[in-house]
């Protein structure tokens, strides 16, 4: 049963993106509004998204909340979408909820009106979120204002960071496309955000229409003393020295902006200890975020899928090999601005290599706009297994989050064969 639902919602991905509220908000109401049976915390961003809401979830959980989290894209297929206490929900859940709301999207269909994929699986997960946790960490898909999940009215609001991104949708501004990630903040909610410089205006903007408390990185939170994997958080009543297992100055600015989360949090639920929070998301690991997935030679695999996120890569990967060769592969979306993030790598990296992967929004080896900027590869598996056996320099795999899911997948196929 679950190999169908998964080829269904294969089909549905060829619907593509389709920004507005209007099939969400209808399918919602046919379910008898799910999006408003639990408490929520909404974030968006550019980046950062994943890594901050694995933080909170890490932190809430330690104090004993049962925790849902929507998360995109996902790196444990359709299950992993939806999490409980961090856990992705059973194939059987899943298949029981998508039975349950199949007679609506069929209707839906017959009206013209048919959901997207990301539409569906948003609303799997109100459905579940509204019968199974406390508090859910929902992640934004794309900007913020028109994206799918902004039905919901949180407890608290996150906008993590702004850059170039979706610009097709969002536009070719940072104030354009914070705008529409300001478009999450609500009436009286208060607003956290790690996002400086031009891109703060509209989301002070918003703010202050909303009569929304908003907190700002750098202004009412800060962070000093960074090294590569401990810094120091403060505000002007409290300070914390955090220590974390995520590799990478930009995990600093997400933990910063979640312990903020925390702080506010804790004024309004009162019991929540910062201590034993802390202690918790120093011990978190976030999968395919600098994360490595094999010794002998080591690999690395980070979904640095846009501009912002390369040289946040770049700028860990020098702090990590000063001087040591690596070999770096990447695979990109073809809406994405893959030219920029192929020069930013070709600038660092000399042993750069680019390949293609299957899906619809796969950019192809022909397509890539530098053709001299990489050497290419036509098969990715065959690579991998090239290097496993060969190299003794490190590899490091970067691109689009789904392209991390294929390498993860496979690598760990590989260990398990062997």
């Amino acid at each position: 049963m679950h190999s169908d639902i998964t080829n269904f919602f294969k089909e549905r991905q060829k619907l593509g993106i389709q920004p507005g509220l209007d099939r969400i908000e209808a399918l919602l109401k046919a379910l008898d509004h799910p999006e408003k049976k639990f408490a929520s915390i909404h974030i968006a961003g550019t980046n950062g998204k994943g890594s901050t809401g694995t933080f909170l979830q890490a932190a809430l959980r330690a104090n004993r909340y049962r925790i849902g989290t929507f998360t995109s894209p996902s790196l444990q297929g359709l299950t992993g979408f939806i999490l409980n206490n961090g856990e992705p929900v059973s194939e059987g859940a899943f298949t029981a909820l998508f039975q349950e709301i199949k007679p609506v999207i069929q209707q839906m269909d017959k009206d013209g009106r048919a959901p997207s994929h990301f539409e569906i699986i948003t609303a799997l997960a109100f459905l579940y979120f509204s019968r199974n946790v406390d508090i859910a960490i929902v992640e934004a898909g794309m900007g913020g204002r028109e994206d799918t999940t902004n039905v919901i009215n949180p407890i608290l609001s996150i906008i993590t960071t702004v850059s170039k991104d979706h610009t097709a949708f969002l536009g070719n501004t940072l104030e354009e496309i914070a705008a529409h990630k300001a478009g999450i903040i609500k009436p009286f909610t208060p607003i956290i955000t790690g996002v400086e410089g031009e891109g703060l205006i509209p989301i002070i903007n918003e703010a202050n229409e909303k009569r929304a408390v908003l907190y700002r990185f750098g202004m009412d939170f800060t962070i000093t003393d960074l090294q590569i994997d401990e810094f120091e958080w403060k505000n002007l009543a409290s300070k914390y020295r955090v220590k974390l297992r995520t590799i990478g100055l930009h995990q600093h600015h997400n933990a910063s902006v979640a312990i903020q989360a925390l702080k506010v949090l804790k004024n309004r639920f009162g019991h929540l200890d910062m201590r034993v929070s802390i202690d918790a998301m120093q011990k978190v690991t976030i999968p395919g975020r600098m994360e490595k997935i094999h010794d002998n030679p080591f690999i690395l695999v980070d979904g640095a899928h846009n501009e912002e996120g390369i040289k946040a890569f770049i700028k860990t990967v020098r702090a990590i090999y000063p001087r040591r060769k690596v070999l770096v592969l990447f695979a990109a979306f073809k809406d994405k601005d893959v030219a920029e993030m192929q020069r930013l790598l070709a600038d660092v990296f000399p042993n750069l290599y680019i390949t293609s992967f299957e899906h619809p929004r796969a950019l192809t080896l022909t397509d890539y706009p530098l053709q001299n900027k990489g050497e290419q590869v036509e098969n990715w598996q065959a690579w991998i297994e090239d290097k496993i056996k060969m190299s003794t320099a490190p590899v490091l795999i970067t691109g689009s989050f789904h392209f991390i899911d294929l390498i993860r997948s496979f690598v760990k196929s590989l260990k398990e064969s062997d």
